[in-house]
C-alpha cells in the first residue's frame, strides 16, 4: 500500500480515537458531576433530617433519640421536654445554640458522640471542637463513647483516622504531597481541648482561636467551665454555620450552664430522668441508664424538693440549697450599695498560692466595708506574694523578685495589722516573708480567738466555731445577709466567679456550735478551690482589726 494512503488512513483512525476518547472523558466527567450533585443533594438531606442520617449511614435505630417512638409514651405526660436530644440534633442542624440541662445518666454522651460524627459527615471541612474542664472528664466520657462507634464512621469515612482527643475525616495517609495532606487532615477533623476550672488566659486565648465557615462547639461538663471561656467560644462563633451546644447536670440558677441556656437565642431543653425509656417502658431499654431503683433511692434520701434530686433526676437547675451558707440574695443586695460603716479599716485578704499552672493566689482589696478589688493570678512563688504586696514594680524589678502586677498595700492606705492571711500550708511562707520585711500581718490559723466571738449581754459566747475558717465565713454571711458591706466591682466575670463560690458552702449548727463544710467538700463540687471567696472572707474578718482586741465594737448581735 502506497505510503501516502497509509498516512492518510492512520490520520483517521487517529482522529476517530482522539475523537471517542473525548467522549468517554466527557461522558465520564458528566458522571461525575451527576454523582457529586446527587451526594450533595444527599448531604443536605440528611443534614436537614439526622434520624435519616442516623438510620441510612450509621445503621442504627433513631428510637435512641426520638422516645415518643416507643409504644408506652403513647398519650404520656412529659416531666420534661418531649423528646429532649431529638430537639437538640434538630436544633442544631438549624443552626441555633442549644443549652441542655439534664439529669445524670440520660444518654447525654451517647447522644453526643453521633451528633459529632454526622457533623463532619455531612459538612465539608467542619471542625468540631469538644471541650470540658478536665481532661479525665473528655477521655472518659465522650471520647471514650467515640471509639467505641468509630468503626461505623470508619465504614462511611474509610479515610478516617482516629487518634487522642483527635478525629480526622481525612488521615494524613490519604494524600501523596505533606503539605496537602496536613492541611485537609488539620481543616476536617473533631479535637478534644481542655478548658480548665478557671478562666486562664490560655484557655481564653486558645477557646478564641478557633475558626471555620462549619463549626459545632461542644461545651461538656457546662457548669464547671468558666464564664471567661465560654465567652469566648461565643466571640469566635461568628459564622453562619457556627453553632454550640451546652450540656451538664445543674447546679443553680447562676451557674454557666443556666445561664448560657436561658441566654437570647439559645433553645434551652431539659431532660428529666423520668422521661427516659427505661423508666416509662419499665424495662432496661439502655443498660447502664438510669433505673426506677436509682430515683427512687434519691428520693427518700434527699426528698422530692431537695436541690439534688431536682438537679440530678429532673434536671431542674435549683434556685439554691437551702443548707448554703450565704443566699444569692444576700451577696446581690450588697451589690453596689452605700451601706455606712464607721467602725472597720482599710485591708486586704490574701488566699496564697505557690503554682505555676494549678491553683491561683487571689487578693480581695477594701476600703472599710467597700470590697473595690478582686485579684486572681498564678503565684508561683509565696515569698515573692509578700514582696508584691509592699514594692513597687522598679523596686521589685531592682530586687529580681517577680512581679506579680497586683495591688499595693500603700495604694490602698492598708496598714500591716490589717493584711489578713491564711497561714495554712503556702501561706506561711508569705508571713515570715512579710515579718522580715518589718510587717506584721493577721496571721489566720488555729481555733477560736476570744475576741472575736459574738457575745451575749452576760458576755456570753452566742455561738461556738469548729474552727477559724468557720468563724470567718460565718461573719461574712452575717455582713451580707444584714446589708453590712458594699460591694464594688467592675469586673463582672469576676463578680460571678465569687458569686458562685459564695453561695456553694453549706453549714451546720449544733448545740450553738457552727460547722461550716470542709474546703476539701467544696472543691470537689465546684471542681477548683474557692479562692476568691477564701480571700473576701480574710478580708472581711482583717478589716475589724481582731488582731488589735478591742480597739473595734463588733456588730455581730
Amino acid at each position: 500500500m502506497p505510503k501516502n494512503i497509509r498516512h492518510t488512513q492512520g490520520k483517521s483512525y487517529h482522529r476517530r480515537t482522539t475523537n471517542l476518547d473525548t467522549i468517554i472523558d466527557d461522558n465520564i466527567l458528566h458522571r461525575q458531576l451527576l454523582e457529586e450533585s446527587y451526594r450533595r443533594k444527599i448531604m443536605e438531606y440528611y443534614r436537614q433530617f439526622p434520624m435519616v442520617w442516623l438510620s441510612e449511614r450509621l445503621k442504627e435505630d433513631p428510637k435512641q433519640f426520638k422516645w415518643s417512638l416507643y409504644k408506652e409514651y403513647k398519650n404520656y405526660s412529659w416531666d420534661g421536654d418531649k423528646d429532649p436530644l431529638l430537639q437538640a440534633w434538630k436544633a442544631i442542624s438549624n443552626k441555633q445554640w442549644v443549652g441542655v440541662e439534664s439529669a445524670t445518666s440520660t444518654g447525654k454522651t451517647f447522644f453526643l458522640s453521633r451528633l459529632i460524627l454526622w457533623f463532619l459527615d455531612t459538612h465539608r471541612d467542619a471542625l468540631v471542637v469538644t471541650t470540658a474542664p478536665k481532661q479525665s472528664q473528655l477521655k472518659l466520657h465522650l471520647w471514650s463513647e467515640i471509639a467505641k462507634i468509630f468503626h461505623k464512621f470508619k465504614n462511611i469515612r474509610p479515610s478516617s483516622e482516629l487518634l487522642d482527643l483527635k478525629l480526622r475525616v481525612i488521615g494524613l495517609n490519604r494524600r501523596a504531597s505533606a503539605g496537602t495532606e496536613q492541611s485537609l487532615s488539620d481543616s476536617w477533623q473533631a479535637i478534644g481541648f481542655v478548658s480548665g476550672t478557671s478562666p486562664g488566659q490560655d484557655s481564653v486565648t486558645t477557646a478564641q482561636g478557633f475558626h471555620r465557615e462549619n463549626m459545632l462547639i461542644i461545651l461538656e461538663e457546662t457548669p464547671g467551665i468558666s464564664q471567661a471561656v465560654i465567652n469566648a467560644f461565643e466571640n469566635t462563633c461568628t459564622g453562619k454555620n457556627n453553632v454550640i451546644i451546652a450540656v451538664g447536670n445543674p447546679d443553680n440558677e447562676i451557674d454557666t450552664l443556666h445561664k448560657f441556656s436561658i441566654s437570647k437565642g439559645v433553645k434551652h431543653i431539659r431532660i428529666s430522668a423520668l422521661d427516659y425509656p427505661n423508666i416509662v417502658t419499665d424495662e432496661v431499654v439502655v443498660p447502664g441508664a438510669v433505673t426506677q431503683g436509682s430515683i427512687d433511692r434519691r428520693r427518700d434520701k434527699y426528698g422530692k424538693d431537695s436541690p439534688f434530686y431536682l438537679s440530678r433526676v429532673r434536671g431542674i437547675s435549683p434556685a439554691q440549697s437551702s443548707e448554703s451558707l450565704i443566699m444569692i440574695k444576700w451577696v446581690e443586695q450588697c451589690f453596689y450599695t452605700k451601706h455606712p460603716d464607721n467602725n472597720t479599716m482599710n485591708a486586704v485578704g490574701v488566699d496564697v498560692a505557690r503554682s505555676k499552672s494549678g491553683d491561683m493566689a487571689a487578693l480581695a482589696w477594701g476600703n472599710m466595708n467597700n470590697l473595690i478589688r478582686l485579684e486572681e493570678f498564678q503565684c508561683p512563688d509565696a515569698s515573692h506574694l509578700a514582696y508584691n504586696l509592699i514594692f513597687d514594680k522598679v523596686t521589685l524589678r531592682l530586687k529580681g523578685y517577680t512581679d506579680y502586677n497586683c495591688g499595693k498595700i500603700y495604694e490602698y492606705d492598708i496598714s500591716s495589722d490589717f493584711i489578713g492571711i491564711d497561714v495554712v500550708g503556702v501561706g506561711a511562707s508569705t508571713i515570715e516573708t512579710l515579718a522580715n520585711e518589718g510587717h506584721n500581718p493577721q496571721s489566720l490559723q488555729g481555733g477560736q480567738w476570744k475576741e472575736a466571738l459574738t457575745l451575749d449581754e452576760q458576755g456570753k459566747p452566742l455561738y461556738n466555731f469548729v474552727s477559724l475558717r468557720a468563724m470567718m465565713y460565718w461573719y461574712l454571711r452575717e455582713d451580707l445577709r444584714m446589708e453590712r458591706l458594699n460591694i464594688h466591682l467592675g469586673d463582672k466575670i469576676l463578680y460571678n466567679k465569687l458569686l458562685k463560690e459564695l453561695i456553694t458552702p453549706k453549714y451546720i449548727v449544733s448545740s450553738n456550735t457552727i460547722k461550716v463544710e470542709a474546703k476539701e467538700n467544696i472543691i470537689k463540687r465546684l471542681g477548683y478551690s474557692p479562692n476568691l471567696a477564701d480571700a473576701v472572707a480574710y478580708w472581711n474578718f482583717a478589716r475589724y482589726g481582731y488582731r488589735l482586741g478591742a480597739m473595734f465594737n463588733l456588730p455581730f448581735k
